[in-house]
C-alpha cells in the first residue's frame, strides 16, 4: 500500500459529510481534487470505500472498517502538526452551530476576539434550534455547537460556557396576581412557548413535571425576537433568559412573573464529537467560555466605526491646544 494523508482526509471527510462537494469545502479544494484522491486510496487498498446513493455517500465495508483509523490518524497528525512543529500557529475553518439568543448577544465579540488572537482560525456560524443543530451535529455537518443541556451522550464532548436565569415574564396588561403562581395556575392563562425543536424544552422537560406545571392555551414560535415582541404585546407568559429581558422590565414594558418554584438556571454547553476534536476547535471553546455574557447587545460590541468614504468632502476638524471647541480647518 502507498497512500498519502491527503487521500485519507478526502476520504474521512467525504464519509463524515456524505458528499464529495462538501469535503471540497471543508479541505479548500475542488470536487475533482477530492473523487481523484479517494480514487487513488481505493486503488492503493484494492476496493471501493464509499458507494454513492441517492442519499449522498454511503461507507462500504471497508470504508467502515477504515474510518477510525482515519480518525485516529487525523487526531495523531494534528497533535504533530500542534506539539512538534516550530510554527504554533492556530488555523483551520470551523462551522459553528449557535442558538438565536446567543447570536442575539456575545457571538460577534467571540468572532471579534478569534480574529484579533487566531486570524487564521475562522468560524462559519450556522443559527437554529437547539435540537436541530444537534441534528447537524451528529451528521458531520457542523464541528461545534453552543446550546442549552449538559449532556449529549458518550459520543460528544460538552463543556459547561456559561449559564444565564431564566424566569417568567409577562406584560403588565395581562394583570397577573403580584404573588407565586403555583404550577397549576398557569393553565389560567395563555402561555407562549418555543416549540419541541428547542433544546431549552428539552432541558426544562423533567423539572416541569416534576413540579406539575401545566399549560391551557399555548402560542408557538421558534424566534426568540418573536417570543419577546408576543409577549411584550401581552399575548401570554413566557419564559425568557432574565439578562436579555432586563432592560425590557427597568422599561416597564415587562414584568417578572413569579412561581412556586422557580425555573433554574439555564446550561449552555459547547458540544463537538470526540472524534473531531483538534487543537483550534478547543481554542473556541476556551473563548467561548470567557465571552458568554447574554446581557450583551448588538450595539455594545467593540466595533471599529468606519471612517469616511475618500471624496465624499466632508469637513475635517482639528482641536487646538487647550481649545473647549472644535475649529473650522480652513479651505485650501
Amino acid at each position: 500500500m502507498n497512500f498519502t494523508f491527503k487521500q485519507l482526509e478526502a476520504f474521512l471527510f467525504s464519509a463524515r459529510l456524505q458528499s464529495f462537494s462538501a469535503a471540497a469545502v471543508k479541505l479548500h479544494t475542488t470536487q475533482s481534487a477530492i473523487s481523484k484522491r479517494l480514487a487513488e486510496l481505493e486503488e492503493s487498498l484494492g476496493g471501493p470505500l464509499l458507494h454513492r446513493t441517492s442519499h449522498g455517500l454511503e461507507l462500504a465495508q471497508p470504508g467502515r472498517e477504515l474510518l477510525p483509523l482515519a480518525e485516529e490518524a487525523l487526531r495523531l497528525w494534528q497533535r504533530i502538526e500542534h506539539d512538534i512543529s516550530l510554527d504554533k500557529t492556530l488555523r483551520g475553518s470551523f462551522r459553528v452551530g449557535v442558538t438565536e439568543l446567543i447570536a442575539m448577544t456575545w457571538l460577534t465579540r467571540l468572532i471579534q476576539l478569534l480574529q484579533k488572537l487566531h486570524p487564521q482560525v475562522t468560524i462559519e456560524p450556522v443559527v437554529d434550534a437547539g435540537l436541530t443543530l444537534f441534528e447537524r451535529l451528529e451528521a458531520n455537518k457542523l464541528d461545534l455547537t453552543i446550546m442549552p443541556g449538559t449532556f449529549w451522550g458518550q459520543a460528544f464532548e460538552s463543556v459547561k460556557v456559561g449559564q444565564v436565569d431564566q424566569a417568567w415574564i409577562a406584560s403588565p396588561r395581562l394583570r397577573i396576581p403580584q404573588r407565586a403562581l403555583k404550577p397549576h395556575e398557569f393553565a389560567d392563562y395563555p402561555v407562549i412557548e418555543q416549540p419541541a425543536g428547542a433544546s431549552k424544552n428539552r432541558f426544562y422537560e423533567a423539572w416541569r413535571a416534576e413540579h406539575g406545571f401545566r399549560f391551557g392555551k399555548v402560542m408557538l414560535t421558534n424566534s426568540t425576537t418573536v417570543l419577546r415582541e408576543l409577549t411584550i404585546s401581552g399575548f401570554g407568559i413566557s419564559q425568557q433568559a432574565l439578562d436579555y429581558v432586563r432592560p425590557d422590565i427597568r422599561s416597564g414594558l415587562l414584568r417578572i412573573v413569579r412561581s412556586d418554584p422557580m425555573p433554574p438556571p439555564l446550561v449552555y454547553s459547547a458540544v463537538h464529537r470526540r472524534d473531531n476534536a483538534s487543537p483550534a476547535l478547543a481554542r473556541i471553546v476556551e473563548l467561548a467560555v470567557q465571552t458568554c455574557d447574554f446581557k450583551l447587545r448588538a450595539s455594545q460590541h467593540d466595533v471599529a466605526p468606519a471612517g469616511p468614504a475618500r471624496g465624499a468632502g466632508t469637513r475635517q476638524r482639528a482641536l487646538r491646544p487647550g481649545a473647549k471647541k472644535p475649529v473650522k480647518v480652513a479651505r485650501r
